[in-house]
């Protein structure tokens, strides 16, 4: 049997050398609204068996840029995996790391002394794998190649890809086969045609302030770098206590063909305190106000408190908005609305800092495997912008009658629901508005907007374009 069968698990592995986003997991208070789901399967690593775990470390460090991160040395015992190799031979086995902190791992295991390196194999058969490997630096990777005489199967070659929902985008690929002759797909995503060095995926991405009766609003704008047509703006509202920070890497998957803005409500991120807590209405108002200096129809998508908000925002300036998607519809029982209708006075701030450590369990809590430490760290670092008024559009919420609004709403509606603390909450909102298109999503949770941009992208792209 060839080596390369003698796999113990492994699927596609996803962006190890790329960094990924920042989620939307939610903060306390708003974490007493919405439950953490438990922990579903996730492929944290693929282990191969080697001949030479030496050989093996050189490739996936010098050529492609793994890092070790962990090395156990010892012997082969009656309990090891099954293997040619006699007990009490020597056994060795090392994690070899990319850029993510927690997923996408390789693992190397080598049973009994090294061996030469094992001939690329003619053909894929049945029981091979394919390890996919995404890159930033593809030509870099593929000089290292060449300089340590690694076998390559197809050297670089740049093509379209089709992705899900027939999104598309250029990549480059090469295919090359390790020291013990696994094959590599190694890509690298490539900018759109006109795009400017620094602008990823042909997005330019700018950030402004607009004036409203509520203050200024600090908003993020997405243009497209090539022109592709001249659809409807999309206008995206996040969730409480958050900005639209939140939307970091979802502005780019949908702004390769239409203008994507991403506003701070009022009182959070960037945007201008209030004098007094507005109500969801006055939130409306003011990204009203946004609308007009937009000159042109919208689509609306809201997340969690941003949901409630695009709501009345639709129901108000009817002529304005066009579409509307509601992810995670905050549709609350009446004792969630006791439990917010008073905002505290004071958040329990602590001179010796503990309050940052229950937001950063918090936030951990529901993290999801596409996220990483360091995104979560910029993640907590957003939740503290509104200090002691992080709870003020939650209050307003909870006085808020989404469920009577929700009946009002005339614009296409399009319910995206995670399997998040919303779960239930989001189908029965589905439920009120007629004629609404509704997705089910319960592989999909907290953070879904890193972790899944362009799988959402091609779920809200086809209903904004009808």
């Amino acid at each position: 049997m060839k080596q390369t069968r003698r796999v113990l698990v492994l699927v596609g592995l996803l962006s190890l050398l790329s960094a990924q986003a920042e989620a939307a997991a939610p903060a306390s208070p708003a974490a007493a609204v919405t439950g953490a789901e438990p922990e579903r399967s996730v492929l944290r690593r693929a282990t191969l068996i080697v001949r030479d775990t030496d050989a093996s470390i050189r490739f996936y460090r010098d050529v492609l840029g793994f890092t070790v991160w962990l090395e156990n040395r010892g012997q082969v015992t009656p309990k090891s995996l099954p293997s040619d190799a006699p007990v009490g031979a020597p056994s060795r086995f090392t994690i070899m790391k990319g850029r993510h902190p927690w997923v996408g791992m390789i693992g190397l295991l080598q049973y009994g002394d090294a061996r030469p390196a094992a001939p690329a194999p003619p053909k894929l058969v049945p029981g091979d794998v394919v390890l996919m490997i995404e890159t930033d630096d593809l030509d870099g990777a593929y000089a290292r190649m060449r300089a340590a005489g690694t076998p390559v199967l197809r050297p670089p070659e740049t093509t379209e890809v089709t992705g899900a929902g027939g999104a598309k985008w250029t990549a480059s690929f090469v295919f090359a086969f390790d020291p013990d002759g696994h094959l590599i797909e190694l890509n690298q995503r490539r900018p759109a045609a006109g795009a400017t060095p620094g602008a990823a995926g042909g997005v330019d991405v700018r950030r402004g302030f607009v004036d409203t009766r509520l203050g200024q609003v600090h908003y993020r704008r997405a243009v497209p770098l090539a022109a592709q047509g001249s659809r409807t703006p999309l206008v995206l509202l996040h969730q409480t206590p958050l900005s639209g920070r939140m939307f970091t890497e979802f502005l780019p998957a949908m702004a390769s063909d239409r203008v994507v803005l991403a506003p701070d409500t009022p009182g959070y991120g960037e945007s201008a305190l209030p004098a007094q807590r507005p109500s969801i209405g006055e939130y409306a108002d003011a990204f009203g106000d946004l609308l007009e200096s937009i000159g042109e129809p919208v689509d609306l998508l809201g997340y969690h408190t941003g949901a409630a908000i695009a709501v009345e925002l639709a129901g108000r300036y009817p002529q304005r908005v066009r579409r509307v998607v509601l992810v995670s519809v905050p549709l609350l029982s009446d004792e969630q609305k006791a439990r917010f209708s008073q905002p505290a006075a004071t958040l329990p701030l602590r001179e010796d800092g503990s309050h940052l450590l229950d937001m950063w369990k918090s936030t951990m809590s529901v993290r999801p495997s596409g996220q990483t430490v360091e995104q979560a760290a910029r993640l907590v670092a957003e939740k503290q912008r509104a200090v002691i008024h992080t709870e003020w559009a939650l209050a307003s919420l909870a006085e808020y009658p989404l469920d009577a609004r929700l009946r009002e709403l005339r614009q296409p509606v399009l319910f995206v629901r995670p399997k998040d603390g919303l779960w239930e909450q989001s189908g029965r909102a589905a439920a009120l508005v007629p004629g609404a298109t509704a997705v089910d999503r319960p592989d999909w949770g907290y953070g879904l907007f890193d972790a899944y941009p362009a799988d959402i992208a091609a779920v809200v792209r086809p209903f904004l374009d009808r």
